[in-house]
């Protein structure tokens, strides 16, 4: 029987900067954010939010933006301005940003996608709202799914509320992702 390894450093640790932080964070097998020198354990996917990363998927496939290969990648660390260290549930990468990180750079993506989890406070979700645009995010989509809705946020107080049969847009971020926000909710594929 497998047993959890227990982490190096137990979540709540201080660590003295944001490098430290990252350095511990990479030997881990489960992912945990730093925020305000302090260790958060990161959720996983839930099954339910693998189903809507696979909507998504399919309509980001295609776009412009998918074809020039930029791709949308799921739980990537980030090393944001703020000194805070964040996995977004998905995030988008430029092919320019993808090579830009194998040279040592630190990318930051134009759209940062989240999954609202039932440990976050509203108080959490700002300050990931606001980590996010400090570092230079254009856009973030918080997805809620149990009542199937988007919160697509391009600036920490610009906030448009995507239901139903709205058209969710990632536009001007990538101005051909769209779709109806209740296609990306549905239980079977279409």
């Amino acid at each position: 029987m497998n047993a959890i390894a227990e982490p190096k450093n137990k979540v709540g640790q201080h660590f003295k900067n944001v490098e430290a932080f990252q350095e511990w964070a990479y030997e881990q097998e489960f992912g945990y954010e730093f925020v305000d020198n302090k260790v958060i354990k990161k959720e996983m996917i839930k099954d339910v939010e693998l189903m809507i990363i696979w909507f998504l998927d399919k309509y980001f496939r295609l776009t412009e933006a998918y074809k020039n290969g930029a791709n949308l990648i799921s739980e990537v660390g980030m090393k944001l301005k703020t000194q805070s260290f964040r996995i977004p549930d998905l995030a988008y990468f430029t092919t320019e940003q993808h090579f830009s990180a194998a040279k040592g750079e630190h990318p930051i993506p134009q759209l940062a996608i989240e999954f609202l989890s039932k440990s976050e406070t509203v108080e959490d979700v700002a300050d990931k709202i606001n980590d996010y645009f400090a570092s230079g995010v254009k856009m973030v989509w918080y997805i809620y799914p149990k009542t199937e809705m988007i919160y697509v946020y391009s600036s920490p107080k610009d906030i448009k509320v995507c239901q139903g049969n709205d058209i969710c847009s990632a536009s001007p971020v990538i101005p051909d992702f769209q779709f109806q926000t209740k296609d990306i909710f549905r239980k079977e594929p279409s």
